[in-house]
C-alpha cells in the first residue's frame, strides 16, 4: 500500500504532465497549430517585433534549455536573451513542420522526467540555485501557455489578414 505523500506526489505527477499537454483551459497545441496560414509564418504583424515563426522556434529553444537543464548538470545555457529567439525571417513550411515536430518530442522528454518516480519534484538541483523539477515543469507550462496565447492572436490576426 503506498504511503499518503507518495500518493500525493503521483497525483501532482499526473497533474502536472495534464497541465504539460495543454488542453483544459487553453487551446491545445494541435489544435493551434491546425490550419496555421503557414504563407504568413515569416510575416511582421504591426506592433510586434517576432514572426509567428520566431515565436514558435523560440517556443522550442526555451523548452529545451529548461528540459536540458533539469536532466543535465553539465548544461549551459545559451546567452539571454539572444539566445532563445531565433534571427531567422526565412522559414520555410517544412522548418515550421520541424520544429512543431522536435517542440513536441522535446514536451514528451519532459513528461518522461516527471513520470520517473526517482526524481524528487521539490529536490533542489545540485547545479541550480534552488530550482526544482517541479518548479521547472511548472515554469515550462507557463511558458508554453504565454506563447501559445501570442500565436493564437497571431494566427487570428494572420487569417483574417490573409488574401482570399
Amino acid at each position: 500500500m503506498q504511503s499518503a505523500t507518495a500518493n500525493v506526489n503521483n497525483l501532482l505527477r499526473e497533474q502536472l504532465i495534464a497541465l504539460l499537454r495543454g488542453g483544459d483551459a487553453h487551446i491545445h497545441f494541435d489544435d493551434l497549430m491546425r490550419d496555421f496560414p503557414l504563407e504568413q509564418i515569416n510575416r511582421l504583424l504591426e506592433g510586434l517585433p517576432y514572426t509567428a515563426w520566431q515565436v514558435l522556434d523560440h517556443m522550442r529553444l526555451a523548452q529545451w534549455d529548461i528540459i536540458e537543464f533539469s536532466r543535465n548538470p553539465d548544461y549551459v545555457s545559451p546567452p539571454f536573451p539572444q539566445g532563445y529567439w531565433s534571427q531567422r525571417s526565412d522559414a520555410t513550411p517544412g522548418d515550421w513542420q520541424k520544429t512543431i515536430t522536435t517542440f513536441k518530442e522535446n514536451l514528451e522528454s519532459m513528461i518522461e522526467l516527471l513520470s520517473d518516480e526517482s526524481k524528487d519534484l521539490f529536490a533542489p538541483f545540485p547545479h541550480g540555485d534552488g530550482q526544482t523539477l517541479l518548479r521547472e515543469a511548472l515554469l515550462l507550462a507557463d511558458h508554453n501557455a504565454y506563447h501559445i496565447g501570442v500565436l493564437t492572436i497571431m494566427k487570428r490576426s494572420l487569417t483574417s489578414s490573409s488574401p482570399r
